[in-house]
């Protein structure tokens, strides 16, 4: 106890020195800025442009540093390490039970109806949930939610007759999200809806949901969610379609989701998108990607169960400090209308509304995709049963005989790849590789559009010159 409780505070202080050191080195830069500046006053936004561009690079340079990411990396193991020893991991377990199941039951009926394209609930799988947006006449209606937990919704006839209806020309779009954040980013506001701007051109769309995970959900698999929750949805879908094929569409690592899924089931998949979507690990290298490489995530995981959200917003906040902490400032410096202010408070709503992510799953991305990069080498193996969802104790995952090897050979079907060519999340480089290991794709397009990983989803120019592109795209094919 006595060694776990020194190496914590002797790692933290290490941490503290170096962060100081480099707020100090910032702060210098920044008034030797102003001292150098010989222009007027009249120029002072060139001026703040260049003291954050100064910002930025002293940031992300220290921050890449080999030392500091070392320093980081332990000083998160050895605090995990001591959570685990004292209790607090477990109590951290135990407060998160009640958390997912007060965001589950209470909390997600607000995010799925405020501000959000009306939309039922047509399908419930333990936490997770799947969701059919409404047609364009019934725009303003309420939404509705499944009353079963296991099985689908017990109106599936009327729903068949709806979508029949609704949609008879029109090939389902599954929208796939990622676990990292909430699912509601793509319909974030009516007018910066991503789900609502491809609905109003007339594309059946339907969405997951994952729920916010509890302890109890910890060794649920990246299979587990491909080849249960994904695999049953697409069924459904074609079911009350009656569509031989859906679209798949996934952002971020749902991107990741839906390549793994497609891979997989092939012949159920008529075309597949990805947005800002990581394909080659290596050539991430983005701070988040740089840390997350070097994360002993074992001790957190041990720890903690599931990846605290709180752990996530910290890593956020902290890759550009300045940034962070001005936003506020900056963005009331200037009036804005009621619409911007409404859409500046539900994008910080969002950021800071991360759940938990499920511990076997963000191991599983962590070991396998970060830093052994399998899955755009055609190596990369998920469990194939998901009645089998528990930790592989002896570490030799790749040795199960229930698991199965994603082959992005398999997928020869059209794909769309659109990158964010100002994304600090997911390097453009890594996303654009994409279009390069897909060989067997007889139809493969690459949209670069000049915004950065959130702005793909709510800018107005996005909503204006990219979405309507990539609905046409969709339909097209």
């Amino acid at each position: 106890m006595y060694n776990i409780f020194g190496k914590a505070i002797s790692d933290s202080s290490q941490f503290n020195l170096d962060l100081y050191s480099i707020f100090s080195e910032a702060y210098s830069k920044y008034f030797s800025t102003i001292l150098e500046y010989n222009k007027s006053w009249k120029d002072f936004s060139e001026l703040e442009k260049t003291l954050k561009s100064n910002f930025h690079k002293i940031f992300d340079k220290n921050f890449r540093d080999k030392r500091f990411v070392n320093v980081l990396s332990d000083t998160v193991a050895s605090y995990s390490e001591l959570a685990k020893v004292t209790g607090i991991g477990k109590m951290y377990q135990n407060l998160s039970n009640k958390s997912a199941l007060w965001n589950n039951e209470f909390l997600e009926i607000i995010r799925d109806t405020l501000y959000r394209t009306p939309s039922n609930k047509i399908c419930e799988i333990e936490k997770y949930s799947l969701f059919h947006y409404n047609n364009n006449n019934d725009i303003m209606g309420a939404t509705s939610s499944s009353s079963s937990s296991t099985t689908i919704n017990k109106k599936e006839n009327n729903m068949i007759n709806q979508s029949q209806d609704e949609d008879k020309k029109t090939t389902p779009v599954l929208v796939i999200y990622a676990f990292i954040n909430r699912h509601y980013i793509l319909d974030l506001l009516p007018q910066v809806s991503v789900i609502r701007n491809l609905r109003n051109q007339g594309l059946d769309i339907f969405a997951t949901d994952w729920g916010t995970p509890s302890s109890y959900d910890k060794s649920l698999t990246i299979g587990h969610f491909v080849n249960s929750y994904i695999d049953k949805s697409v069924d459904f879908i074609k079911k009350i379609t009656k569509s031989d094929k859906i679209s798949l569409f996934g952002y971020c690592w749902g991107g990741d989701l839906a390549l793994i899924y497609a891979a997989l089931h092939p012949e159920k998949i008529k075309n597949l998108i990805t947005i800002a979507t990581p394909g080659d690990f290596n050539l991430d290298n983005s701070l988040l990607s740089v840390w997350t490489k070097s994360m002993k995530e074992g001790y957190l995981l041990d720890a903690f169960g599931n990846v605290p959200s709180m752990l996530l917003n910290t890593a956020f906040s902290i890759r550009r400090p300045i940034e962070y902490s001005h936003k506020y400032f900056h963005f009331f410096e200037q009036p804005h209308d009621l619409e911007s202010i409404v859409e500046f408070f539900a994008t910080e709503t969002w950021l800071n509304d991360s759940p938990p992510i499920i511990g076997e799953i963000y191991r599983e991305f962590v070991e396998y995709l970060y830093k052994q990069n399998l899955l755009i080498q055609n190596k990369m193996k998920i469990e194939d049963k998901s009645s089998n969802s528990n930790n592989n104790d002896d570490g030799n995952d790749y040795e199960k005989n229930d698991w199965t090897t994603v082959n992005l050979k398999n997928i020869t079907m059209p794909f769309l790849n659109v990158v964010a060519e100002k994304d600090d999340l997911v390097a453009p480089e890594s996303s654009k590789a994409l279009n390069d290991v897909l060989t067997e794709s007889y139809d493969k397009k690459l949209i670069e559009f000049k915004s950065g990983h959130v702005g793909l989803m709510i800018g107005k120019h996005a909503h204006k010159e990219l979405w309507p592109k990539v609905g046409q795209w969709i339909k097209m094919h």
